[in-house]
């Protein structure tokens, strides 16, 4: 394999070193991701579907959320994520994907008491990739860390920060964040410093933020995003510092559900369009291969108006796959989406087909293009798309 062939498949797997020995542990013990001889290595379901104590919280109602307080951690749950993609363009049309996600898990209700600064019952794991679309390259990294001793953490007040060493999301202002994240893991370096500016209000999903995973109580997340973020900033691919700007989304997602039996996995789509209108909707996939109709999906037009989607309202249908070379795993690649009830038929392909993440969790997570109609009116955009379950 040549230098270009090398960095074209380069990933990472970075963990603090002084860390070693206890994150070692806590991977044996299954509460993030195990380490073996198979590249797969174990997938985010089967976490998600770990019975959990019962003196966590549960999302059993809607809350009436505060921002950007609620941006912060929510530590009364077993499982909090902060995700973060954008589609981004350089000066000439060069078009980038990024990804920048931060997990909290909760290993147990209470704080171990000790009188080391690092003692803690919060674990934090992050991912960050980035695609270059002209370059065909997609290069991802993994970190985990304790929330302890200023390692890794997040707070809502007096202003919203999460962060895993020096991969941090920040509040600059009202409705202002900056994401940096640098890894010297590979050579070429890759870095994105991108300032994200609010535009519209938060998108709650499903009821009011209340978001079922399954039919079970308590057996749902508080679900909201930050849809249609302004976005600005530079980005370092393959030696070259790029200057930026286009559209990011922000999921952040909290409780201490476990999916119901059978299910594997799940597809995801956020799409945002050029008129404005943002796109989530998704389903549950069961081992024979089926769909749990639970998850819902929401439309937001520019105007400020939400559509919930419920099961049965969308279609997905795959039109072609793609089988990685690292895992052996074949994904669905391309897909055809109809809404019928609002006239929206879009065909959405990967920007690139190798957009895998593998390490703890093996998952594809890649930036993809929307092209369509929206009442029979041409609409085209960007948006990214998550795949987790599959297996060989």
């Amino acid at each position: 394999m040549n230098v270009t062939d090398h960095y074209n498949e380069t990933h990472s797997y970075t963990m603090n070193k002084p860390l070693t020995l206890f994150t070692t542990i806590i991977l044996a013990l299954g509460h993030f991701a195990h380490v073996s001889g198979d590249t797969s290595q174990r997938n985010i379901t089967e976490i998600l579907s770990e019975e959990s104590e019962d003196k966590f919280a549960r999302a059993v109602e809607p809350l009436d959320f505060v921002f950007p307080t609620d941006h912060g951690p929510h530590p009364d749950y077993k499982t909090e994520w902060w995700y973060y993609t954008g589609n981004l363009k350089a000066e000439g049309g060069r078009e980038f994907g990024y990804q920048l996600t931060f997990f909290r898990r909760a290993l147990a209700v209470e704080i171990p008491v000790r009188k080391s600064r690092l003692a803690t019952n919060q674990i934090y794991m992050a991912h960050f990739a980035l695609t270059d679309v002209k370059a065909k390259t997609h290069t991802s990294f993994e970190r985990y860390s304790r929330g302890a001793g200023g390692l890794a953490g997040a707070q809502g007040e007096p202003t919203y920060e999460v962060w895993l060493e020096d991969w941090s999301v920040s509040q600059g202002g009202t409705g202002v964040f900056r994401l940096r994240a640098v890894d010297d893991q590979i050579e070429p370096r890759i870095s994105i410093d991108l300032k994200l500016r609010e535009t519209r209000l938060p998108l709650l999903h499903g009821l009011r933020g209340l978001s079922q995973k399954g039919p079970e109580h308590g057996n749902a997340n508080h679900y909201y995003s930050l849809v249609g973020l302004d976005t600005e900033g530079t980005i370092i691919s393959r030696r070259e510092t790029y200057k930026v700007s286009g559209k990011s989304w922000m999921d952040h997602e909290f409780g201490t559900s476990a999916f119901s039996k059978g299910v594997v996995g799940w597809d995801w789509f956020g799409l945002q369009l050029d008129d404005g209108t943002a796109l989530m909707f998704g389903r549950l996939r069961k081992s024979e291969g089926g769909e749990i109709g639970i998850f819902e999906g929401t439309v937001s037009y520019a105007d400020g108006r939400r559509i919930p989607i419920q099961p049965g309202e969308f279609t997905v249908t795959a039109t072609g796959s793609w089988r990685s070379p690292e895992t052996e795993i074949t994904y669905p690649s391309g897909w055809r989406v109809e809404f019928p009830s609002l006239g929206i038929e879009l065909r959405i392909e990967p920007l690139i087909s190798n957009q895998e993440l593998y390490s703890g969790f093996t998952y594809w997570e890649g930036a993809v293009s929307a092209e369509g109609t929206i009442r029979e009116a041409p609409s085209t955009g960007r948006g990214y798309v998550e795949l987790t379950g599959y297996t060989k």
